[in-house]
């Protein structure tokens, strides 16, 4: 048994963003302090069970969602999870639906909880709950799948339409007109029951990092998002069409802006570890888009530029989201005796 803790660095899940996820698992694994921790990589596989790996990928064992501690194995092994750093997009994490089972096994975890989980990826009502502390969203309408044929837009073109319960940009489309409007509709359909139509904002679209650890609620530096296309989107943020500059050259006035709303909303949702929150820039204000709370993690991703030029390397961010998870877990645990 090794002495270091061990460590499940979590990815995979059932979402379309399997493959993301697994890039940023790969990427924080090799960013692990192994003078602190042990880590593992840990494939939640299509069938709903822990697939724990070890060199080059060889399976050591697999075990079923409700027992990722091997609790119920006759042998100790050095991969009896007592932490898991979460790094699995879309469901079943982002959506809150992991959290209970690993709370159940007595797993800290990295991530927020499942009420905050539930709120911030639902869409429409992480909108009405930022308007309501004073943060502007973007204009809007919402229907249920089964009402695109009797949809009546009453928005100006173009639009964004988007799925409500989703990641990663998919089926997420700009709409220039009302003969696109029902195939963007019914694509965005295909990733969640309620679909969102929002007015296109023309703007500076930029992403705010942050994470809290004790009382100090880091913000790291800014990235401005330049997109090749309308917009930013799947291709966009994974395959390299579009520019990322970290830090942004914003004025100082804008940066206390979002700086300031972003913490709002890290207060205001209960947001937990490392979150990245979209924002639009505009002349006449600064607009919410999402809030991220299982934010991509590979070398291409945008948190990982963040901490760079935040003075941070991603083993010292790495050691701080075990840290604060840890530390989550032991305050709600003394609360709940």
């Amino acid at each position: 048994m090794t002495k270091y803790k061990p460590i499940a660095i979590l990815f995979g899940g059932v979402s379309e963003e399997g493959a993301i996820s697994a890039a940023s698992a790969r990427n924080v694994f090799k960013s692990i302090d192994r003078t602190r921790f042990n880590p593992f990589l840990v494939e939640l596989t299509k069938d709903n069970t822990w697939k724990i790996l070890g060199e080059d990928d060889a399976e050591l064992v697999e075990r079923p969602l409700h027992d990722l501690r091997g609790v119920g194995e006759s042998d100790r092994h050095s991969y009896d999870f007592e932490m898991a750093l979460v790094l699995i997009h879309g469901a079943p994490a982002e959506n809150g639906k992991l959290q209970p089972l690993l709370e159940a096994q007595g797993i800290a975890y990295s991530c927020c909880s499942m009420k905050t989980s539930c709120l911030t990826f639902d869409k429409q009502f992480t909108k009405v709950i930022a308007q309501s502390i004073g943060v502007r969203c973007a204009k809007g309408q919402s229907l249920h799948r089964e009402e695109i044929s009797t949809f009546h837009c009453t928005l100006d073109f173009p639009v964004i339409v988007k799925p409500n319960e989703s990641g990663s940009s998919y089926g997420v489309y700009k709409v220039d007109n009302q003969d696109g409007l029902s195939a963007a509709l019914s694509d965005a359909g295909k990733y969640s029951d309620k679909i969102l139509v929002e007015e296109f904002i023309v703007g500076r679209e930029v992403a705010v990092g942050l994470i809290q650890l004790n009382d100090d609620l880091h913000v790291f530096p800014i990235t401005e998002i330049i997109p090749k296309g309308a917009f930013f989107d799947y291709e966009a943020k994974y395959e390299g069409k579009a520019q990322e500059i970290t830090p942004a050259s914003i004025d100082d006035e804008t940066k206390i802006v979002l700086h300031k709303r972003a913490k709002k909303l890290y207060e205001a949702f209960s947001l937990q570890g490392i979150v990245r929150i979209d924002f639009f820039v505009t002349k006449e204000d600064v607009f919410l888009i999402e809030i991220n709370t299982i934010p991509g993690m590979s070398a291409a991703s945008i948190i990982p530029q963040q901490c760079e030029a935040y003075g941070w390397s991603l083993q010292r961010l790495s050691n701080h989201m075990i840290d604060a998870a840890l530390l989550s877990h032991s305050v709600n645990r003394t609360n709940t005796i």
